[in-house]
């Protein structure tokens, strides 16, 4: 892929990357359905409708029912791209998905659309800050968070050639950082990709506020201090080939857009917990409560998943 289509896939946005990715794949001929609780507009499907009609399916404000249309057309393992809201695809859901999804391993791609707090202007109802934590406890299910436009529309097609069920989780506005400037990186399911190298500090993030840690880690560096950053696009499973890599380092920082409690951080310090050697780990993500909702920016910043804010909380830990 040029840096062209990376930049434009980026200005698009998250849910503009995802359809573009959809409709890219049924043009290539890729047989999947595609089915929505009344977010066919939303979900990026418009292009999709037009040149496969009789694949898109409108459930309406039915999320239950959504996975339960899903789960009957996924039957003979066709893939199903299923999407609504993040917190109405996680908590709404969670018993369908635990059933056909956890249990049947029905090929079911549950999509979390605007997950994290873009949506706060409709109220702590539409934050997505509880969904990695609720559905990577369910077993057999993949999770990914990509963390720009390039990766979204890698992370879609892996998702499609997977034969099981997957949970994408889509965070960001309407621009997105471009992390990825050429075509030339490896998406794998389950395969962290490494942005730095280095030795003192290692930032293991995921979802778009990764480009924030990047510049947390730039600024470090112009400071004297060695900075690894790894992409973990994936939160299950987890690569702990990637994690062993990082057991030197002084202190791990864990970033996401996410509660705190069951998301990344949780996952990896589940990890190290069990290891004789293990660095301390700084876990930044949103606070165990439903701010008040504002601007996106500001509850970045009030969650100090920003540049600044997270490099005060590691200097604050060194």
């Amino acid at each position: 892929m040029d840096s062209k289509m990376i930049r434009f896939l980026s200005h698009m946005g998250a849910r503009g990357a995802f359809g573009e990715a959809i409709y890219r794949l049924a043009e290539a001929g890729e047989d999947f359905w595609a089915v929505s609780a009344d977010l066919g507009e939303a979900s990026g499907f418009r292009r999709f409708e037009k040149i496969c009609p009789d694949k898109s399916i409108n459930i309406g404000i039915a999320e239950q029912n959504l996975v339960g249309v899903a789960a009957g057309l996924a039957k003979d393992k066709t893939p199903v791209v299923a999407t609504t809201y993040a917190p109405f695809a996680s908590m709404r859901c969670a018993d369908q998905i635990r059933n056909y999804m956890g249990y049947m391993k029905l090929n079911i791609k549950m999509v979390g659309l605007d997950s994290g707090m873009i949506q706060a202007k409709f109220g702590a109802s539409h934050y997505g800050i509880e969904d990695m934590g609720l559905l990577r406890m369910i077993p057999d299910i993949v999770v990914i968070s990509p963390a720009d436009g390039w990766e979204i529309y890698e992370a879609v097609h892996a998702m499609i050639k997977y034969r099981g069920p997957v949970y994408l989780r889509l965070t960001g506005g309407q621009r997105l950082p471009v992390i990825y400037r050429d075509g030339d990186v490896k998406y794998e399911i389950g395969k962290a990709n490494f942005l730095k190298r280095g030795s003192d500090i290692a930032f293991v993030a995921a979802g778009t506020v990764l480009a924030q840690a990047l510049k947390a880690a730039g600024e470090l560096e112009a400071e004297g201090v060695s900075c690894s950053v790894v992409d973990m696009h994936t939160i299950k499973p987890l690569d702990v080939q990637a994690l062993d890599k990082l057991e030197n380092h002084r202190l791990i920082v864990t970033v996401e857009e996410h509660s705190r409690l069951g998301g990344l951080g949780s996952a990896v310090a589940e990890y190290y917990a069990g290891r004789d050697k293990r660095p301390k780990q700084l876990l930044i993500g949103t606070p165990d409560e439903y701010l008040h909702p504002g601007e996106y920016a500001y509850l970045l910043e009030k969650c100090g998943l920003t540049a600044e804010g997270i490099l005060e909380q590691v200097k604050r830990a060194i």
